[in-house]
């Protein structure tokens, strides 16, 4: 390695090959959202939740290691799209950097409730502490708290992904296109979550359809990110830099 790749870190290619497996340390989260916590996940019933956890054990624990796999794919994600994106802004760049990481932290936060909960339910002196009946609604005011904090975590998803958009539209080797996607994609996240502090008699669950900006990034990444020229080193160069000692 020699001192420029010391100092600059990555070069664009390698940033966006970065976000690239960031995001696909993700996939698993579709399924995990849309399947096993459904079939996992009782409204109303405490007892029913208490139940189908213990009988899916294996699933339940692949669920909890799939999420958070997810929010190390964000920190990596949110590090790639730094780099990848500061040639536009530096200083924007890095806060839409932070506002992910920020937002990985809240997931695994959120995701420790999942793990109290399969820890309530595994752990026999619980349950004779506690009661048949305790115990489920311990269990229950974990799962509930997990899907709360998550879902609040998703607001400040969302205004990150809004300041990626805009430096995505004022990059000039990144589609405009995409970057407004990425825009529209970021305010349905915010307005979706926090509608429900806000607005809680307006159901605002149709704006998931909104949500896909980050699949078109991904395939454009994909696509033509990996293949991404560096720009002009004297332009993007700190100043008073130099190439001599």
């Amino acid at each position: 390695m020699n001192s420029s790749e010391i100092v600059h870190g990555p070069n664009l290619r390698q940033a966006a090959l970065i976000t690239v497996v960031g995001y696909l340390l993700g996939f698993g989260v579709p399924f995990v959202s849309f399947y096993v916590l459904p079939k996992i996940f009782v409204v109303n019933s405490a007892a029913q939740t208490s139940q189908n956890i213990l009988a899916n054990q294996g699933l339940f624990v692949a669920a909890i290691f799939a999420m958070l796999l997810n929010f190390i794919g964000d920190v990596l994600a949110a590090w790639g799209l730094y780099v990848l994106l500061r040639p536009v802004n530096s200083s924007i760049s890095m806060l839409a950097a932070w506002f992910r990481v920020v937002y990985a932290t809240i997931g695994i936060a959120a995701l420790l409730n999942l793990v109290t909960a399969y820890g309530l339910l595994t752990r026999p002196d619980y349950l004779m502490v506690f009661g048949r009946g305790q115990l489920d609604a311990q269990v229950q005011l974990a799962v509930d708290s997990f899907n709360f904090q998550f879902a609040f975590g998703l607001t400040v998803f969302g205004v990150y992904v809004v300041i990626l958009g805009l430096l995505v539209i004022k990059s000039g080797y990144i589609p405009t296109w995409l970057g407004v996607v990425l825009v529209i994609d970021g305010a349905g996240w915010i307005i979706m979550e926090a509608g429900p502090y806000l607005l809680p008699q307006v159901n605002l669950g149709f704006l998931i359809v909104t949500s896909f900006g980050e699949l078109l990034l991904l395939a454009w990444l994909i696509g033509w990110g990996t293949r991404l020229k560096e720009p002009n080193q004297d332009a993007t160069a700190p100043p008073g830099s130099s190439d001599t000692a």
